[in-house]
Order: C-alpha cells, then structure tokens, then sequence
C-alpha cells in the first residue's frame, strides 16, 4: 500500500489498473480495517474471491483478529459452491440481479471496481478516502442488506427446489404496472381478477387487458373477472363469454367494503392495488402502494375473498 495514503487524513482518490496490481492493492489494504470489510458484488465475485488463495488466507486472517465481514452477492446455481466456500470467512447474503461491485472498510475507505470475467480479478478500480464518500457507499450497502436474503434461506430454495415467501410494498407505480404485466403473463392455469369499481377495470382496458387476457386464453389459462358492471361492461362482459371461453367476466355489487384491485396468479401469487382515486383516469394516477407476495397465508385470504364473491356473483346481475 502506497505510504501516502497509510495513516493519514488527506483524501485521496487513487485509480489502479490491472489484476495483480489491484489484488496487490487489496491485499494491502486488510490489515488496515479495525471493525469490519463491507463487500457487494455481482454473481460473479465469489468466484474471484474464492480462487484466489491469497485473499481467501488474508480474510481469515482479519476473521481470526475479530473483523467482521459482510458479502453482499447474486447466488445462483452456478457460483453456489464458490459461496459456500465464502461462508468460512463472511456472513452472506443474496440480491438477485446485483450488479454493484463496491466494498467498504471501517465506513471510512471505499474501493469502486469492475470485473471482466469470472474467477479474475477486476482490471480496474477506484480508491477513496474521502469520508462522506464513503458514508454513501455505506448508507447504500446497508439498505441492500436489510432486504437480502440470507445465504442459507438461499441454498435451501437452489437445492431443495423451495420457494421462499415473500410479501413487499411496492410504492412505484411503474414498478406495480411491471408486476400486474409479468404475473398476468405468466399465469399457466388459473387466472383471477377483481376490481373494486368499474372505472378500475376500465383503466386497465385502455391498457390492453382484454387483448392481454385472450392470448392466455389461448394457452389454456382460465380467467374469471368479478367487476361492478354498467352497461357498455356487460355487453362486453356477453360477447366475451359466447367468444371466449376460459374468460368469464361476472358482476359484483359496487360497495363491497372492497378498495383495491385484486389479482391472483395459478393460487401462488397475490398482487393487491390501492385504489387512491376513482375519479383519475389513468391506472397510475388512480392508484396508492400495492402488496405482492407469494405467501401462503396471503394468497389463500385473496383467493378465499374472491371466491366467495365469485360464489354469490350471479345472484348480483
């Protein structure tokens, strides 16, 4: 490690190019953290890490003087056996999808870096100093960790097949737009849908959900709607069904004590909308956050809330 940069209170941004010479720097590095080594990589970090026997010998010798370490990653099935062998010498966590390469140390050095290919070295990266610098990268890294999931939980759910159950609040209505799009899409068998008002099925039809629903249709999905109805609705609600088979759109009473768009996926996922505004003419305009999960206990109360609708629809009409 350069002298200039060892003990002293100047910032400093430094640029180290080429594998050895930022392995070498890393390595210079370690002894100076006192608390803990903060890591985030993509799915293919572990791999460097963990082949290389240098920093996997200097790791444990910062585990063995008390330092702390934490790896934020993407496990997959394909660096799964390279996180295990990570698992000696840090406390692991998943993300999928990851694509930050950065590390931490103490809160008060951060090191930016890219890597070309799996099991090398990046080829370059950015070193700093500068505190507030690396208060950032911290903030940053600790919001991903609280939301990761625990390397074990991880392992049981590549190896055993199991799905882990998940329940987020999604307060981006582009992202609740993305999610209603993939789950509808994605849907092999069973289809359900309810909208709390008329207008709300609307919305969702100028966006194409009729057409969405037809080509599922196709697939063999069956579909069931339960919407309060004016009359432009049941028309179509009876040329769907004399043309459509797997689509049957029933009506509800309008006040139901209901105020979200329900949809359920193959009675695995559940992806409810707040209704925000009946009046806003465009989906994300009309509507709040949304819950998506695949919990067993939430699916099963939308699908129990639905059906039960469902069961006293056509006395409603």
């Amino acid at each position: 490690m350069p002298s200039d940069i060892d003990d002293t209170n100047d910032e400093r941004i430094k640029v180290i190019t080429g594998p050895e010479n930022v392995t070498n720097f890393m390595l210079q590095s370690y002894p100076r953290a006192k608390e803990k080594i903060d890591n985030c990589y993509d799915l293919m970090g572990p791999g460097i890490i963990s082949t290389d026997k240098r920093i996997m010998k200097a790791a444990l010798e910062m585990v063995n003087r008390g330092i702390k370490i934490r790896l934020l990653t993407d496990i997959t099935k394909e660096n799964i056996h390279y996180c295990k062998d990570l698992m000696e010498v840090s406390d692991i966590r998943h993300i999928e999808g990851i694509k930050g390469n950065f590390g931490i140390i103490d809160e008060k050095e951060y090191v930016i870096h890219l890597i070309s290919k799996e099991s090398q070295a990046p080829n370059q990266i950015i070193y700093g100093n500068d505190i507030r610098s690396a208060e950032a990268q911290q903030f940053l890294f600790n919001t991903l960790w609280k939301s990761a999931i625990p390397i074990e939980d991880r392992i049981r759910e590549i190896e055993l097949g199991t799905n882990l159950e998940f329940l987020d609040t999604i307060r981006d209505p582009h992202e609740i737009e993305s999610i209603y799009l993939d789950m509808v899409m994605s849907t092999t068998k069973e289809l359900l849908i309810l909208f709390p008002t008329v207008n709300g099925f609307y919305r969702l039809e100028r966006k194409g959900l009729m057409s969405l629903l037809k080509d599922i249709a196709q697939r063999g999905v069956q579909i069931k709607i339960l919407t309060p109805m004016d009359k432009s609705l049941k028309e179509l609600s009876n040329d769907t069904d004399n043309v459509v088979e797997q689509i049957e759109i029933n009506s509800m009473a309008a006040k139901q004590g209901i105020n979200s768009t329900i949809i359920i996926s193959d009675n695995k996922f559940s992806l409810v909308i707040e209704l925000k505004d009946d009046n806003k003419y465009e989906f994300m305009e009309a509507n709040g956050l949304a819950i998506y999960s695949n919990g067993t206990s939430s699916v099963w109360t939308h699908t129990t809330i639905f059906e039960n609708l469902w069961a006293h629809s056509n006395i409603i009409i």
